[in-house]
């Protein structure tokens, strides 16, 4: 089993167009850069014994599934990771790419709060992402030094039996266990629901006998544990779901809360961005690039002009904005490096890209 890749396939799933399913036999990741690439590629293959742990992590992860038995099970042999795919199976990919979201051109006002949608469950993908990659580097640096290693491995699983029912009743969350006995597994899911922002937070624990080893993860992180350490998972399993039940779910809220935008509020603070960059422009010289294709935040890019060689990428959100258009119109004057959550800028080398359509024409 590649269980040791399991963060590589995490950290390709979000880089993703559509994941093809064979049932939960078989995944492949398909990646197409109309710019750069004739046709798209394979980006990642898994057909592994976690593959419950990959179908559950993909429910929330912002990228599409499709169910397509025969394609995918012609790619996952015949095609290898990173390579393109074969011309003859060129219309079914086509057909596929034709209905995802991303490739349509979503304008009409009915798509704003699905597209909106799309956009928040992003952003609460990399706030997952970065909340619990955090607590576990503190974890690894500091609470593991201070965790006594199990010196015997004689009952590593019932350690786990007896643990994980002990931390689910503490926190609140749901368990259920998964015995594969043809693999020699036993799956533990932990699971608690956010009903109000429809966001489930979890975290897998598997003990697999065959492999002696203990491997814990959820959408963002994995890491396995040989049995003699099964204490030590079990306090990296504590960590997770702590970080979940408590800093997580505030965090969520803070996020949804705002991200909550509605239409005409939308297209009135998208136009008077635009406009205060144009008015900067010709008063100042500062040149400007701007992404607006996401309903909860604006990627805005502007020129260094104490610098040739440097940038500015700048990001806000909507709300932000309307509640201190100010901040954002001194600031367009004189940017600087700034770290405030809903509205950040760092300086970075200069690429002409970002300013090729800054001046884009504002909507009346």
């Amino acid at each position: 089993m590649k269980l040791k890749s399991m963060n590589h396939v995490l950290a390709a799933i979000n880089r993703c167009d559509v994941i093809l399913k064979n049932g939960q036999e078989q995944f492949v990741g398909l990646y197409y850069d109309e710019v750069n690439f004739d046709r798209p590629i394979v980006l990642f293959k898994c057909d592994w014994a976690l593959n419950y742990y990959l179908a559950k992590a993909l429910e929330l992860m912002p990228v599409q599934c499709v169910e397509h038995k025969p394609l995918t099970r012609a790619l996952f042999e015949y095609t290898k990771e990173g390579d393109y795919i074969d011309v003859k199976y060129m219309n079914a990919v086509a057909t596929i790419y034709s209905n995802l979201d991303k490739f349509k051109n979503h304008k009409d006002k009915e798509d704003f709060d699905e597209e909106l949608y799309n956009d928040v469950t992003i952003q609460l993908y990399q706030l997952e992402s970065v909340v619990c990659k955090r607590a576990e580097k503190k974890f690894l640096i500091k609470e593991a030094k201070k965790i006594k290693v199990q010196s015997s491995a004689a009952k590593p699983l019932e350690f786990i039996q007896t643990a994980i029912p002990k931390i689910a009743e503490e926190t609140g969350f749901d368990y259920r266990v998964i015995h594969n006995a043809s693999k020699g597994t036993y799956e533990f899911y932990m699971e608690t629901i956010l009903d109000e922002y429809d966001f489930d937070l979890w975290v897998m624990a598997m003990v697999s006998m065959p492999d002696q080893k203990i491997y814990v993860g959820n959408r963002c992180l994995f890491r396995n544990f040989e049995l003699s350490e099964t204490a030590l998972a079990v306090e990296y399993i504590k960590v997770l779901i702590k970080t979940s039940n408590e800093e997580l779910r505030k965090e969520v809220k803070t996020f949804c809360d705002e991200f909550e935008i509605n239409p005409r509020l939308f297209d009135i603070t998208k136009n008077s961005i635009k406009t205060m960059l144009e008015m900067n422009y010709n008063y100042s010289g500062i040149e400007y690039g701007i992404n607006d294709s996401m309903k909860t935040q604006v990627m805005v890019y502007l020129q260094d002009i104490n610098d040739n060689a440097k940038m500015f990428e700048v990001c806000i959100t909507y709300n932000e904005f309307s509640r201190n258009p100010d901040a954002f119109k001194k600031f367009i004057e004189e940017p600087k490096v700034q770290k405030k959550w809903n509205f950040w800028s760092r300086r970075k080398k200069y690429n002409q890209k970002y300013f090729d359509e800054k001046f884009q024409t504002i909507e009346q």
